[in-house]
């Protein structure tokens, strides 16, 4: 439970009618912080945790808020908790003969319908979801398991600053999170989508729906790279020794509001980036190979004389900030 698990916890926490929560954190001490703040009815550290995980059907949702590659290893070890899946075989009860095609590439494997007696005792087992902001690599992972009752979740909200002490309260009011539907394997009961639509919006979300291919692609151009473009930025910025110099010197630091909204992302939590760059390494160089050129078309523009570009070219980023941002026209 970090700085999104806290902020989700005291979230659920403000509800007129608050779920139990149960957190899991890194270190005996972040324990204590959680239980000392009220933001969970019981919090355990992750040894006690693996252990607890058998008690796992007293819940009914499962959020993993670790950066990505953990929360992969996570799916991976409550899978097992989950038995033989029931459809892994394409539903077949044990005295069928065996169908060739059953679970190949070439056919998808699909989950019994909703009110298939079959799947009655699953629904003891708590749908797990995640926050994790890139998904291809956690499908890959679930398609693995596909006992796992998986939806993926991406919030699309956060902060520069890590922890459970930098919990926001409202930090999900009014931000979109984006469910994946996912095309490597069965998909859920749309009445789990349904469960976990009804979660997010009780925390004040709005809910959309991608598949993992094109949220990984949109999410580097929207998310992904900015940041990368926000940290070198105030890295080349920093790195020239007359601005180091003089903006050193001055009583209050030289910047103006521009550049402080851009570097604000700058230096975020190095681990989970690290998982990001990891896992959309593909989007994200293509998104930073079209930020490259569409700067060298910049600086050849501005090396000519004449300025007769510039107008129409600001008013078209105006535009284009409008369209991506969803303002309003006049703004």
């Amino acid at each position: 439970m970090g700085m999104m698990g806290a902020s989700l916890a005291a979230s659920l926490r403000k509800q007129k009618d608050p779920p139990s929560v149960t957190g899991v954190v890194r270190s005996e001490s972040s324990k204590k912080w959680i239980l000392d703040n009220n933001l969970a009815d019981e919090a355990l550290a992750i040894p006690e945790f693996k252990q607890y995980s058998l008690e796992i059907r007293k819940y009914d949702l499962i959020v993993l808020g670790m950066p990505i590659a953990a929360n992969g290893r996570l799916l991976t070890e409550l899978a097992p908790l989950y038995g033989e899946s029931r459809w892994a075989n394409g539903g077949r009860s044990s005295g069928d003969s065996p169908d060739p095609s059953a679970g190949s590439e070439s056919s998808p494997l699909k989950r019994p319908a909703e009110n298939d007696s079959d799947s009655a005792s699953d629904s003891a087992l708590p749908l797990i979801t995640d926050m994790s902001s890139t998904r291809t690599f956690l499908e890959e992972v679930a398609s693995r398991h596909p006992e796992l009752t998986f939806i993926g979740s991406h919030p699309m909200c956060g902060s520069e600053d890590a922890g459970p002490s930098a919990f926001r309260d409202r930090l999900f009011q009014d931000r979109l999170v984006i469910l994946i539907r996912s095309t490597l394997r069965p998909s859920e009961p749309e009445s789990t989508y349904e469960k976990l639509r009804i979660f997010w919006a009780s925390v004040g979300s709005r809910v959309s729906e991608l598949n993992e291919v094109d949220h990984d692609l949109v999410l580097a151009y929207l998310s992904h790279a900015p940041h990368l473009v926000s940290s070198l930025l105030a890295t080349v910025t920093a790195k020239r020794p007359e601005v180091a110099r003089i903006n050193g010197e001055s009583p209050i630091p030289i910047t103006g509001g521009g550049l402080r909204d851009m570097l604000r992302i700058a230096g975020s939590n190095p681990e989970m980036w690290q998982d990001i760059l990891t896992t959309n390494r593909k989007y994200i160089l293509e998104s930073l190979k079209d930020f490259r050129n569409g700067l060298d078309e910049l600086i050849q523009t501005v090396e000519t004389d004449s300025l007769d570009w510039w107008s129409d070219w600001q008013n078209r980023s105006r535009k284009y900030r409008n369209e991506i941002c969803g303002y309003e026209e006049d703004r």
